[in-house]
């Protein structure tokens, strides 16, 4: 760092990818650097990175869904805070966003962090909770059986999926619709009873693990809840599984610490910044989506 010089902001591009990643890694939040060139080919636009002389010190990543975005990471290099860098980047962002009519912005903040967000007129919606499973994915017998629906093919059309989905998370179905075509589910189980879809869980599968979620289900017991995730663990790879579960369904965390998942974070706060009504997620949304809303 040489004392008085400003950062640049600009477009982050794709041989920014290794320095982003680079500083995501440092936060041991257990992002992969295939995650990275994802949110890079959802978005190509709206993610920005703070450079000096090349070096990347600080990042905004994004991805724009339509009418709503998410901020994935917001970071700034040890030895660069403390110089309104991480505002002049979300600056940058929002007002970016803003210009193409983006309605509602969302992200998920550290408890100390939430307070920064305050200037950008974000506010607090609600907690959500990190869980995480490594392998052997253990499937007690007959735990599979029951109400959990089918498996659909992966060329299920993403309109049919946007529909219950905005049902159930309050997300607009064109938003949805929009993230599912560019990144489709790897994995989809779905129920459908009396030709509503009443329960839909999603996976994606990365280099060393699999992303779980979006998921929800009506009028849930835990059995059924617990056989959805036992039935998905007989379809995915044997990779570590993480999900993120709204910190006020009490029911999805129970679910998920009797098939074997541990509580790797707790307290990250849900806070949104939008022209139009965001509501905490219902008791029907068991997890979010790994990349917001997908």
């Amino acid at each position: 760092m040489v004392a008085g010089t400003e950062p640049s902001i600009v477009r982050m591009q794709e041989p920014h990818l290794r320095q982003v990643f680079s500083l995501v890694d440092r936060e041991n939040w257990g992002w992969e650097f295939v995650e990275i060139q994802l949110i890079h080919m959802l978005d190509p636009v709206s993610s920005v990175v703070a450079l000096d002389r090349g070096d990347v010190v600080g990042l905004v990543t994004c991805v724009d869904f339509g009418s709503h975005a998410f901020i994935v990471h917001v970071i700034v290099k040890d030895g660069w805070r403390g110089r309104r860098i991480g505002a002049r980047m979300m600056d940058s962002v929002l007002a970016d966003l803003d210009s193409r009519g983006v309605t509602a912005v969302e992200l998920h903040a550290n408890p100390e962090a939430v307070r920064f967000y305050d200037q950008f007129s974000f506010r607090r919606l609600e907690d959500v909770s990190y869980f995480s499973k490594d392998p052997p994915h253990a499937c007690p017998a007959g735990a599979a059986s029951g109400r959990v629906g089918q498996f659909l093919p992966p060329d299920t059309s993403p309109d049919s999926l946007a529909d219950p989905l905005s049902a159930a998370t309050g997300y607009r179905a064109g938003d949805l619709e929009n993230g599912l075509s560019r990144l489709p589910a790897d994995t989809m189980l779905a129920r459908r009873e009396a030709g509503r879809t009443t329960a839909l869980l999603m996976s994606r599968t990365g280099e060393d693990l699999n992303g779980m979620g979006p998921w929800f289900i009506e009028g849930p017991t835990q059995a059924e809840a617990e056989a959805m995730v036992y039935a998905m663990f007989t379809a995915v790879p044997a990779k570590r599984i993480d999900v993120m579960v709204p910190g006020s369904n009490a029911l999805a965390k129970s679910t998920l610490e009797a098939c074997g998942f541990s509580l790797a974070k707790g307290g990250i706060v849900r806070v949104v910044r939008s022209s139009r009504p965001v509501s905490p997620f219902p008791e029907s949304v068991f997890a979010t989506g790994h990349l917001g809303l997908i």
